[in-house]
């Protein structure tokens, strides 16, 4: 009778390990490495489709019961598996058993583990006896093509045995789409969900359009540039998307801040001169400790969110709608410590900061973002006043710029200066 593990083969197997294990890879090639990278892993490869065959004998024959267990428990426990990745070996054996070409090309390193597994997913969804008739053709394809182009075979091959279910997933897929966007107790906002196939490639499609390679000076990480990407996308939309009003206004952000905050960094500001070649940026001429805000002054709010930096608020500020309310004075400042709500004594008209008609011509001066390098068009920019309005900057254009939603924030918070001379933008990092 055969024996089930041959003692003499598992030894040498753990010494060829041992050996391995063992080498010094001091002094060695760049170009050895990865030859020895490619040939270990086609072995792992070998050694995942071999485990597979024992397991799925193993499982036939019930050999975990005579523990009193599962298979997938009695993986997790000798193996040290948890119980998703004990289960998928599972699922894996009991299917590639069934389908010995399959699994022998795996075993032989012929085909890669990832391109059986997908023979195997394919089986698992429209039954064995349906991809017996393709496991030849199924085979020599995994044998040969990479993992994308083994994906689109089976994605395929299931449309062709079984295109009900394959309607059928799909529609299940989209009911089980789901979004959320939750605010951390720091006001971190994490956002996690789960789309269809056809909604996650249209989101994916639209942030890689925005998300644009590495350019000169970028520093910032692939995942940073597509987490700026969509904000960029919600911002423009809500600027000039068509939406239905939310009592009586646009979907908007909105801040409350007191005019004394706005200004409040300007305390110990050196002196502003208003000509065009010295129209520097507030942050220009801050000191260390003007970022801080004044304990003694109502912190600006973000409605949903929470206190703001000021530098934040006045870059908000900036460009948007601004309402002026005058409220009776408090009992100096400390109303908002204590929550005590202000009393609104006039509230004035909504204004614009940046009008429409000098938005217009800005818009035609600037054709976009005015940051060195940036290519993000007028309608992704917000208008920056170099000198603040709320430090008595004209809203006129040798006052203004136009600077993407990320420039304009290295200009407020980071403290990037900007200026405009001659026609030409010049920026300058902070001290």
């Amino acid at each position: 009778m055969e024996a089930f593990a041959i003692p003499d083969t598992r030894s040498r197997l753990h010494d060829a390990v041992d050996a391995l294990v063992d080498e010094s890879i001091d002094g060695v090639s760049t170009f050895e490495l990865g030859a020895d990278i490619i040939d270990i892993r086609r072995q792992i490869d070998r050694l995942e489709a071999e485990c597979l065959r024992r397991l799925h004998r193993f499982h036939a024959a019930h050999g975990a019961l005579a523990e009193g267990m599962s298979t997938v428990s009695w993986l997790r426990r000798c193996c040290g598996m948890t119980a998703k990745a004990a289960a998928y070996r599972v699922h894996l054996a009991r299917t590639l058993g069934e389908l010995p070409a399959t699994l022998d090309s795996a075993r032989a390193g012929r085909a890669s583990f990832s391109n059986v597994a997908m023979i195997a997913h394919l089986a698992g969804d429209v039954g064995v006896e349906q991809v017996a008739p393709f496991e030849h053709i199924l085979v020599g394809a995994a044998e040969t093509l990479e993992p994308r182009q083994m994906r689109t075979l089976t994605q395929a091959t299931r449309l062709r045995i079984d295109p009900d279910g394959v309607l059928a997933d799909d529609n299940h897929a989209h009911e089980r789409r789901w979004f959320d966007c939750d605010e951390t107790y720091g006001g971190v906002f994490v956002v996690s969900g789960q789309l269809d196939a056809e909604g996650g490639a249209l989101l994916k499609t639209a942030i890689d359009a925005m998300s644009h390679g590495m350019g000169h000076g970028e520093a910032r990480s692939a995942s940073q540039r597509r987490a700026d990407a969509l904000v960029d996308m919600a911002a423009t939309q809500l600027r000039c998307g068509d939406h239905r009003d939310v009592h009586g206004q646009r979907p908007h952000l909105t801040v409350t801040v007191s005019a004394e905050t706005l200004r409040a960094h300007t305390r110990n500001m050196d002196t502003l001169q208003s000509g065009a070649d010295t129209l520097w940026s507030g942050a220009d001429t801050l000191r260390s400790d003007t970022l801080r805000p004044d304990a003694d002054l109502p912190p600006a709010e973000l409605r949903g969110v929470g206190p703001i930096h000021p530098e934040t608020a006045r870059r908000i500020a900036c460009d948007a709608v601004r309402t002026v309310v005058t409220v009776a004075p408090s009992d100096g400042g400390s109303a908002w410590m204590t929550g005590t709500p202000a009393v609104p004594l006039s509230v004035g008209r909504a204004t614009r900061t940046i009008p429409a008609h000098i938005r217009t011509a800005l818009v035609l001066r600037d054709q976009g973002c005015r940051f060195p390098g940036c290519d993000r068009p007028p309608a992704w920019t917000d208008g920056h006043h170099i000198i603040h309005w709320s430090d008595g900057g004209p809203t006129e254009l040798e006052n203004l710029v136009s600077l993407c939603r990320r420039h304009h924030r290295r200009v407020h918070e980071q403290g990037w200066r900007i200026r405009v001379a001659d026609g030409v933008a010049v920026v300058e990092p902070p001290p």
